[in-house]
């Protein structure tokens, strides 16, 4: 090496390191003058990983014990109710949902202050291979839940999807089952896949697992347990919760674990509900059972039927996991003409769980219909039904 290449590395090696220090020095100021005040820091920029198909709905998801919306931190509570019929009115061969007038419907769920609305779903209503009973075709129903999905999040309300009704291959779904099935599998896939993106919108993968009794045999045909609940494998009887009696023809029952990885596999991110067992009435077993994942909500349903019915049982069953995790009342309701129930079930949700959703969003002219009594609303403009409906606007109002 020449004397004069020397001397030329040397005076780029000096030039760099000039550069170099210039650039810390001008870091180190930049960050000074943070620090002091001298201009503002420049706001942080929602990133792509926070672009939502629902921009006018929060972006939700589970921090520590509460639900958030990831545009602002601020805690979410799920205020609101249930939208029945996209889980019969198609497997009824009547139409795709029953609820009328939608922009009505919506109107009135943001007067009375709700954040959220929980749809029901048929899980052979969604599907192109469906029984022929089922009105029109699964992209025709497909098409129906995105419309209603669309004008929910549009108000800004977070849309809660749910599977009510399925049934194993063969059987129609035409009710509640204990336990999703194989092809429930391929339902969350497809919803998750079309709903990845919607941020305003949550999955509730199975409804109410439950037990089965058989009244006419007097007996237990079926006992649900926590590992079942998580991993399936249980033989689980064909029948709805309607029949009383049962054939004794079994299905193979499909575990929230395996729904969970079907989402996630979907490339959904979203918070999933994972209701308990004993119509989603018992936590107890929760904690230990749900899969390894940081997006779960425990959901419950409240009933004065039910088992753990007053508040005693709320603090001594669901508070403690109300401390580790998101707890979301995801129905609650009462039918024997009074309110005082519905008032306490809303007023403990209100202190301890992420918000809490009534049944149900009907209007129900039949006064003869077991369900007319859940009714919350009346005539096509929805106004609120005494004594649930009205109480329940009352409480979202406070």
């Amino acid at each position: 090496m020449t004397a004069r290449t020397r001397r030329a590395r040397l005076r780029r090696t000096i030039a760099l390191s000039t550069v170099g220090v210039l650039v810390l020095g001008v870091a180190a100021l930049g960050s000074l003058a943070l620090a002091l005040g001298w201009f503002e820091r420049p706001a942080r920029q929602v990133g792509h990983a926070l672009a939502s198909a629902t921009p006018a709905a929060p972006v939700v998801a589970v921090r520590g014990t509460d639900l958030v919306d990831r545009r602002t931190g601020d805690t979410l509570a799920l205020l609101g109710a249930n939208w029945p019929g996209f889980e019969y009115a198609c497997i009824q061969g009547r139409g795709h949902n029953d609820g009328g007038d939608v922009d009505a419907a919506v109107a009135a769920m943001t007067e009375w202050g709700m954040t959220a609305v929980r749809i029901p779903l048929n899980q052979d209503c969604w599907f192109d291979d469906r029984p022929a009973i089922a009105f029109g075709t699964g992209a025709e129903y497909r098409a129906s839940v995105r419309e209603w999905v669309g004008h929910l999040t549009q108000a800004g309300l977070v849309v809660v999807l749910d599977l009510h009704w399925s049934a194993p291959a063969g059987v129609p779904a035409d009710g509640l089952r204990p336990m999703p099935d194989v092809r429930s599998i391929e339902f969350w896939s497809s919803v998750a896949s079309e709903y990845r993106k919607h941020r305003g919108v949550i999955f509730d993968l199975v409804n109410e697992p439950h037990s089965r009794f058989d009244t006419d045999a007097g007996e237990w045909v079926f006992e649900l347990d926590w590992s079942c609940w998580a991993d399936g494998g249980c033989a689980v009887p064909v029948e709805n919760d309607r029949v009383q009696n049962h054939s004794g023809e079994t299905y193979t029952a499909v575990g929230m674990i395996a729904l969970v990885d079907a989402v996630r596999s979907a490339g959904a991110t979203q918070p999933l509900v994972l209701s308990g067992i004993d119509y989603a009435n018992d936590l107890r077993g929760w904690a230990a059972a749900a899969p390894d994942d940081d997006q779960l909500i425990a959901g419950v349903h409240l009933y004065p039927d039910q088992r753990c019915a007053d508040r005693a049982c709320w603090e001594r069953e669901l508070e403690p996991l109300a401390d580790r995790v998101p707890v979301l009342v995801a129905e609650f309701g009462q039918s024997d003409g009074g309110d005082v129930f519905l008032r306490e079930a809303y007023s403990w949700a209100e202190g301890h769980a992420a918000g809490a959703l009534a049944w149900a969003w009907w209007d129900i002219t039949d006064e003869t219909s077991p369900d007319a009594r859940f009714a919350l609303v009346d005539g096509p403009d929805f106004a609120p039904r005494a004594p649930s409906g009205t109480a329940l606007r009352e409480l979202l109002a406070d």
